[in-house]
């Protein structure tokens, strides 16, 4: 997704006291005006949700069986033995 901003671009929202009240506390603390502690606030909650996102994820049951194949391979299909001799011929073909 591309967005082009510029600098004008303005950003409305409606707050409640409790949460104004909390918002100033927190960025005298810091020492940040209001649009930069919103702006680095918004900047880091973004990148943890799109890490939380597009982190992959595994169970236990997921670990057990990753680690059970690696020590115990399964015996290699028809499939993958002609990927291994089409990747050979490529490279092969490349020296």
């Amino acid at each position: 997704m591309t967005i082009e901003a510029g600098k004008q671009d303005v950003l409305k929202v409606r707050m409640d006291i409790a949460t104004i009240q909390l918002l100033e506390q927190a960025r005298s603390y810091v020492g940040l005006d209001k649009s930069k502690f919103i702006r680095q606030s918004i900047r880091e909650k973004a990148q943890a949700v799109i890490a939380a996102h597009e982190q992959t994820k595994f169970s236990a049951d997921d670990w057990r069986l990753f680690f059970e194949l690696l020590d115990n391979p399964p015996e290699p299909t028809e499939r993958m033995k002609k990927a291994l001799q089409t990747y050979n011929n490529i490279v092969a073909d490349e020296v």
